[in-house]
């Protein structure tokens, strides 16, 4: 099986580089975990000391980015993914919703002690070793290292309950309503104005606070959920065809499927179904 789709947006493990600091937000759920060095970390206008062993979970609509001492080595590992890609890889059990801290919750911080950063890190030690394996075994047992994560991560969010949430706004419950529409039904045709209706507010006002608490557009998100089903489909199935594909992931033209994923993938779909 290829292993040309990807578990993850990306992963950095150990990272050491310096960065200048940016702000930003984005529709993915991101893990960062803090190995060494001297640094603030800022989200949503406030901010932590961070210690080695900080782990911080969040869903990305509040600005958030790192402000480091550059007189000390900045070591952090960072997992950026699609909470919709890892349902769908049927990574998520009935038994244990491990997404759950990340929607429940703009962000979460835990300071953990010596036993669950020696697990933490283990975890993020296995990551490293399999996603850099280009073999099927190697991603079976990479997509069973990130469940354990997610469940690592769910047992803290467990010990901890409500107790250290930030609670989201108005206009960030808005936002993740629209994303859970959209979610439901993005095989179907959906018009902004239609979403607006269905959230009760203004087609404008929608706009704007997709935007700036994603970074994204509606209907940027809109055809990036699509063509990421699309993907998910020609990974499952390479004898899937093109035209079955462009029906099922809720687009009425092959023509504009096409130069979608193209604008989306790097390739055409027929392209991208050749790797799998």
């Amino acid at each position: 099986m290829s292993q040309h789709y990807p578990l993850f947006e990306s992963f950095n493990y150990k990272l050491g580089s310096k960065l200048k600091p940016e702000f930003h937000t984005h529709a993915k759920y991101e893990i960062y975990y803090f190995h060494s060095g001297k640094c603030r970390y800022w989200i949503g206008g406030s901010s932590i000391e961070l210690m080695p062993g900080d782990l911080i979970v969040m869903n990305g609509m509040r600005e958030h980015g790192p402000v480091m001492d550059e007189r000390f080595d900045y070591i952090r590992s960072t997992v950026l993914f699609d909470g919709a890609t890892i349902g769908m890889l049927g990574l998520v059990t009935d038994f244990v919703d491990m997404l759950k801290p990340f929607r429940m919750s703009t962000h979460y911080h835990w300071r953990l002690n010596a036993g669950l950063k020696d697990e933490l890190e283990h975890l993020l030690a296995k990551l490293d070793h399999y996603s850099k394996r280009s073999d099927a075994v190697a991603y079976s047992r990479l997509c069973v290292a990130f469940c354990d994560l997610l469940l690592f991560i769910y047992e803290r969010f467990q010990e901890t309950a409500d107790g250290n949430k930030a609670v989201p706004t108005e206009k960030e419950k808005i936002v993740q309503n629209a994303m859970n529409y959209i979610e439901q039904h993005y095989t179907e045709s959906i018009t902004l104005d239609e979403l607006a209706e269905q959230l009760h507010v203004s087609r404008f006002y929608l706009m704007k606070l997709f935007k700036q608490h994603t970074g994204s557009t509606l209907m940027d998100y809109i055809n990036e959920r699509r063509i990421k089903q699309a993907k998910v489909l020609f990974f499952l199935d390479a004898a899937c065809s093109v035209t079955d594909v462009c029906y099922q992931t809720g687009y009425k033209h092959l023509s504009h499927f096409s130069r979608t994923f193209k604008r989306i993938a790097g390739m055409t779909p027929e392209q991208y179904r050749k790797l799998m």
